[in-house]
């Protein structure tokens, strides 16, 4: 849980079960649920790694989880349906660093992610560069 300036305030934390999709998404509205009444709730984002859909709603593929072409956004388990972002983690990480970390209010921030896996992301004057499945420059929020 973060503030709005980018300070995490809470944490909660739960496995999840990588391959399966319902259970998966079980987690995470039970995280979401926790957090809501310990806080005010406004947003809730995903930041998955894999590809995602221009729609920001959409994991297309992620190769730790098993979502293929899921719709996640609004699904966060919440009865007022919270809006939702779904970003790749890369582009997520890049785009904290600009407004809340090491790169804020850099006019070029690229970020490298390593896990299990390689990734990135890529922030110019303030703009996000999405990958492949989302390359038209996008204004985050």
């Amino acid at each position: 849980m973060v503030d709005d300036s980018g300070r995490v305030i809470d944490t909660e934390r739960r496995s999840t079960p990588g391959n399966d999709i319902e259970q998966t998404e079980r987690v995470i509205a039970e995280v979401v649920s926790v957090l809501a009444k310990r806080h005010e709730v406004v947003a809730v984002g995903i930041g998955a790694a894999g590809w995602i859909a221009n729609d920001r709603a959409t994991v297309l593929f992620s190769p730790h989880l098993a979502w293929r072409n899921e719709p996640l956004a609004g699904r966060t388990g919440r009865p007022d349906r919270l809006a939702g972002h779904v970003e790749n983690d890369a582009n997520a990480a890049a785009w904290a660093e600009y407004r809340f970390g090491a790169a804020r209010d850099a006019r070029v921030v690229v970020c490298v992610t390593l896990g299990t896996g390689i990734g990135g992301g890529l922030v110019v004057s303030g703009v996000l560069y999405r990958g492949a499945y989302g390359w038209a420059p996008s204004t985050a929020t």
